[in-house]
């Protein structure tokens, strides 16, 4: 089945290089000096993180330092940007522009000793003694981080091109704007090259995610604004629904978000009554509004309860706005409307100017929370006018009719997104879309079309494999498996991928995850109550009045795959058990995962249906909530219930993957969840690792044998580790 948004794909929509006219490549700028020496952009654990977001050889490489020591990757690439001041994404981009280390999960020894290019110039030989001083990867980061620094110190040597000055590159006449554009052409003196650096800066760490849009992370509950190049975060939940809609939020990459540099702290609730010493103010959005006195706030009426009191600094860098007197009319705003005969029309009056709505799905997606009065023409008559209409915020999602044609606002322009493929990589729901009509769509002008960059679908497990053919190399009776690097996701071998079947209790994986969004809290505890929380298989014998650790129900979910604590999980968030099944199938949208589908909380139900490939990236989502990872990583689990009815108080489990216990596997595992039903048969996904720590993902589905359903899962898991390096060079 397919929730998906039908749409015609080509070919050429698939391609993840497309870039719109403004990222055209321009030899005068390639990057500007604020970037190239902005040594704060990575901190340490960023630059792990990258790597391991790419799946890196380097994120497990060591090196001797230019002292000697021995260091991790990240180590001396961090050293080396904070020695010279010089941005560790330069470091990053040039040793994947000149030996491809980021992503070549194999390099030469060769690779490593010339890892940035340094020294290797067109006429040099690399046994010159002068060029095999630098030879050794520590060596060759740092040099290539203190050359630039060089350059920066010494720009009028004579050899360095010259910002703003004449030079010839490849025959090509070039006039370098910014020091650091001079600077990689004299490290590099080809348009090729630089191009390439370009390619790979803006892939990595350009900035794609419009104005207004809401982002966080996996593994973080803070919530950001993207605003003129920067995130913004809300210090608090009343911050952000005074402000925004909570339901735009979109998850990203830790990588992606730190893409964009901390701006100032949405720290108060939009339309606060704030009072500064003697003086009082409106809050409205970035402006501060100031009352003409007291007087006015009380005959205004506004709560004296709701008033909060400021510092200076608290309010420090707000814009100062048009002062509100007993004359303004609805200084927060309200919406009036018109019933004229057989038409209705809107306005949006704010200090006593009105402003026309043209399109009420406006009112909806901007202006939910202002009041709606009725008012006649004679009274907007009383008001001044603003002829221009109203404007859909920034990013509000619009749909054009019945023409599956979307676009995201920004700055009062519609942006087109060209397919579902953007769509989903976006992080964008499909429920979120606001239906506007042609006619209202025609009015609003069309900015900049939006693109994806390889970053963004390398990090959507829905395109990651999507052209790539899958060989059954693992020859099995298996209906469906699949193996694939972790945490890179890259497919290595797989057999009937993308044809649904039932997951059983895989399906505990997406309620776990879902529970952690929706403000599960593992201290509190459930009373169990059989109407409520019957399930299949009351394996821990609860009865009627019994109280349980929530701790307990999560960790017995998903290490003993109990049905009716599965039911426990999710109703403890106080969400409705349908609308948490709706929000796991939202969920799924989002990820890409469009062959699964989710009807119950527990996987009983053999609707509840997914692919190999889809629980590869399943698996690989829930796998950074570290709550689940670590539980689904114990081999036993134990606890006792807080009341108990029936003398059956303390429980000890073990874990239902038997592959836990088993000896003489050559493999470890380091999370694992099992799955069943009598129509799909058995299922497995687990994470294992080698003896060097390469870690790899498997997934099995439709093992009709019961008894000996974790024979074939093991030998796969067998052959993976045996075969990885053969695998990797597939």
């Amino acid at each position: 089945m397919n929730r998906s948004i039908i749409l015609g794909l080509t070919l050429s929509l698939l391609l993840p290089h497309s870039v719109g006219a403004q990222n055209l490549f321009d030899p005068d700028f390639i990057i500007s000096d604020d970037e190239m020496q902005d040594y704060r952009s990575l901190t340490k654990y960023d630059i792990q993180n990258f790597l391991d977001s790419k799946a890196s050889y380097l994120r497990t490489h060591k090196d001797s330092d230019v002292d000697g020591k021995v260091k991790t990757a990240t180590d001396i690439i961090y050293n080396a940007s904070q020695s010279y001041k010089i941005n560790p994404k330069y470091l990053l981009v040039t040793l994947q522009k000149e030996q491809s280390l980021i992503t070549d999960n194999t390099p030469s020894q060769k690779q490593l000793d010339w890892a940035t290019g340094y020294a290797v110039c067109d006429g040099c030989y690399l046994s010159d003694p002068k060029v095999l001083a630098h030879k050794g990867f520590a060596k060759q980061v740092d040099n290539s981080a203190g050359l630039i620094r060089w350059y920066y110190d010494n720009k009028n040597a004579s050899f360095i091109k010259q910002k703003n000055e004449p030079t010839t590159i490849d025959g090509q006449r070039v006039i370098p704007e910014s020091w650091a554009t001079g600077f990689l052409y004299t490290y590099t003196p080809h348009l090729h090259g630089n191009k390439n650096f370009w390619t790979i800066w803006n892939d990595w760490f350009g900035q794609s995610f419009p104005n207004g849009t809401l982002v966080k992370t996996p593994d973080s509950e803070d919530i950001y604004l993207i605003e003129d190049g920067k995130r913004r975060k809300f210090k608090s939940k009343t911050a952000l629904i005074t402000r925004a809609n909570p339901e735009l939020v979109i998850t990203i990459p830790e990588a992606e978000v730190k893409n964009y540099p901390l701006g100032i702290e949405i720290s108060l609730p939009n339309y606060s009554i704030l009072k500064q010493g003697a003086k009082y103010y409106l809050l409205d959005f970035d402006t501060l509004r100031p009352f003409a006195s007291y007087g006015v706030v009380q005959k205004l009426g506004y709560n004296p309860q709701e008033i909060l009191e400021v510092s200076s600094s608290d309010i420090k860098g707000y814009q100062i706005g048009k002062k509100i007197s007993l004359e303004t009319v609805a200084p927060q705003g309200i919406i009036y409307q018109i019933n004229d005969k057989a038409n209705t029309y809107y306005y949006l009056v704010k200090d006593n100017i009105a402003q026309p709505i043209v399109d009420k799905n406006i009112i909806r997606a901007n202006y939910g929370n202002l009041p709606l009065e009725e008012h006649t023409f004679t009274e907007l008559n009383k008001l001044e006018k603003d002829y221009t209409p109203a404007e859909y915020q920034n990013g509000t999602l619009i749909m054009i009719g019945d023409t599956d044609t979307m676009y995201v606002m920004e700055d009062g322009k519609k942006r087109h997104i060209p397919d579902e493929m953007t769509f989903k990589a976006m992080g964008y729901k499909i429920a979120n879309l606001i239906n506007v009509s042609q006619l209202a769509a025609f009015t609003i002008p069309d900015g900049e079309a939006i693109y994806l960059r390889t970053s963004i679908t390398d990090n959507n497990i829905y395109l990651l494999n999507r052209e790539q053919k899958i060989e059954d190399l693992f020859q099995t009776d298996l209906p469906g498996y699949l193996v694939a690097e972790y945490p890179g996701g890259f497919i290595l071998a797989g057999k009937n991928i993308d044809t649904p079947r039932p997951m059983g209790s895989l399906t505990k994986l997406l309620t776990a995850y879902e529970a952690l969004e929706h403000n599960f809290n593992e201290k509190r505890f459930t009373i169990y109550d059989e109407k409520k929380h019957r399930a299949y298989g009351n394996i821990l014998n609860f009865v009627d009045g019994e109280k349980i650790r929530n701790r307990d129900l999560f960790n017995t979910m998903l290490v003993k795959s109990v049905n009716n604590t599965a039911r426990m999980v999710a109703q403890s968030t106080y969400v409705d058990e349908n609308k948490f099944v709706n929000y796991i199938n939202e969920r799924l949208d989002v990820w890409g995962a469009e062959n699964t589908e989710v009807v119950d909380v527990t996987g009983l139900d053999a609707q509840n249906v997914s692919t190999p490939r889809d629980l590869l990236a399943i698996f690989m989502k829930t796998l950074t909530k570290t709550g689940i990872k670590d539980t689904i990583g114990q081999t036993n689990y134990s606890f006792a219930e807080l009341y108990n009815k029936n003398d059956i108080s303390k429980h000890e489990l073990e874990n239902t993957n038997e592959l836990m216990f088993a000896k003489n596997k050559n493999y470890k595992i380091i999370a694992s969840k099992t799955g069943y039903t009598n129509e799909g048969g058995a299922c497995l996904a687990m994470l294992i690792e080698n003896e060097t720590g390469k870690q790899y993902i498997t997934v099995s589905m439709g093992e009709n044998d019961y008894i000996n359903r974790f024979v074939e899962p093991n030998k796969l898991a067998n052959w993976t580790i045996k075969d990885s390096f053969n695998l990797a060079n597939k």
